[in-house]
């Protein structure tokens, strides 16, 4: 083969190789063949937004207390003998100086001296009243008409309402914010707040939980209440002031809780994921202490749980201003 025919063919096969286009390199994806799908479009999440707002805040210590009874009188018989008619019941409201039982002594049963009075030499006739020594409520009866009784034997319990309060377990880390004659909060499980005050505080701590335990008076009309009926205590640990708050959905945080973070909107259909340090943590509010957002920072309200860094969004609603329900 000669030398010119040889260049010609070479040049003609560096010409073909150039105008073949191979699919996955060239710029128009070539069509998926039969039998595969088309790449699936990541769709993009519905979120609402909102702005941070800020708020007058109070750091609250909120505490578990069960309602008691502190003050509790037991009716005792004075004699020995029998318990007369009628029987009092359980939750019966009492007055000082009222008969709650009657007995009858033994000797009395015996000899039917009730029943003589034609001789005015007889004046006992073997009928013992025990009388409440204050006004109060019936909390229990431990004997009925017709039982026999020793002397100094309990008949029953009464409760003095007018020490009726809530015991308080304070641990011992949080002592610093609770004192004598402060105002307090008493939330009952119906949703009921009753005004409070530290009343007391007993001089002993508990040595397995180290807490300390306080007396909570109620301050106002307070309804009728059973004892040990679990309620929650709130106190204020610091005066009211100013802070940046966001909704509690608003605020993320790992299964320990130890990092917290907020999903802001980048643009008009991506968020970024923007670490936070939170504050106080109310019920339906948290704190955010840093970092400082601007009024203009657009923050996801809603549809933010699970979104990685950079997540793709659709924003269905925006939100003036943050409230703390998120609407």
């Amino acid at each position: 083969m000669t030398l010119p025919r040889f260049l010609f063919l070479l040049a003609f096969a560096s010409l073909s190789a150039c105008g073949s286009k191979d699919p996955a390199a060239a710029g128009d994806a070539a069509p998926p063949a039969d039998g595969e799908e088309e790449p699936a479009v990541k769709p993009r999440a519905l979120v609402t937004i909102g702005t941070v707002r800020t708020d007058t805040l109070t750091d609250v210590l909120r505490l578990s207390a069960v309602s008691a009874f502190p003050a509790k009188d037991a009716l005792r018989a004075t004699t020995t003998g029998y318990v007369l008619p009628p029987s009092p019941v359980v939750g019966q409201q009492v007055r000082a100086g009222q008969t709650v039982f009657t007995i009858q002594t033994k000797e009395s049963r015996t000899l039917h001296l009730d029943k003589l009075t034609g001789d005015p030499r007889l004046r006992f006739s073997g009928i013992i009243q025990i009388k409440s020594a204050r006004n109060g409520v019936l909390a229990t009866v431990d004997k009925l008409a017709g039982d026999y009784v020793q002397d100094g034997e309990q008949l029953g319990l009464t409760y003095d309402r007018s020490r009726f309060g809530f015991i308080l377990d304070v641990p011992v880390t949080q002592l610093r914010y609770v004192r004598t004659g402060q105002a307090c909060r008493i939330i009952l499980p119906d949703g009921r707040v009753l005004t409070g005050r530290v009343a007391e505080v007993l001089a002993t701590a508990d040595v397995s939980i180290q807490t300390q335990r306080y007396t909570i008076r109620p301050t106002g009309p307070v309804p009728d209440l059973p004892e040990n009926l679990a309620v929650q205590v709130e106190l204020d640990r610091t005066a009211p002031r100013q802070a940046s708050i966001l909704p509690r959905g608003a605020v993320l945080t790992d299964e320990t809780q130890t990092e917290f973070w907020v999903m802001k909107l980048l643009n008009d259909s991506t968020a970024v994921k923007v670490p936070v340090t939170v504050g106080a943590q109310e019920k339906d509010q948290i704190e955010i202490k840093a970092p400082r957002f601007s009024p203009l920072d657009k923050i996801l309200l809603s549809g933010n749980y699970g979104l990685d860094d950079t997540a793709a969004v659709k924003v269905t609603r925006a939100v003036g201003a943050a409230t703390p329900d998120g609407k």
